[in-house]
């Protein structure tokens, strides 16, 4: 098992323990693009993806919501 799908069961299993630049690593390592928004949020797009991903970011960390919103987003869309 390779460190990236060792960082995708982690973040399955318990998404709350990441840290937002692990979850970056896997959002590109599923071919989406980092777009800065406004302030302090940050915005994935993905071609495939009719919504975007978009996490805000204090502290180089996000709210456990937005962790879990995401592995939500990745898994309806069947990415992981």
């Amino acid at each position: 098992m390779t460190k990236k799908e060792k960082l995708i069961e982690k973040f399955k299993n318990n998404p709350w323990n990441l840290k937002f630049w692990e979850i970056e690593i896997i959002l590109k390592d599923l071919w989406f693009d980092r777009i800065e928004a406004k302030w302090s949020h940050t915005k994935f797009k993905n071609k495939d993806l009719k919504n975007d991903v978009i996490i805000p970011v204090h502290n180089n960390d996000c709210k456990d919501f937005y962790k879990k919103q995401t592995l939500k987003i990745l898994k309806n869309n069947w990415l992981i």
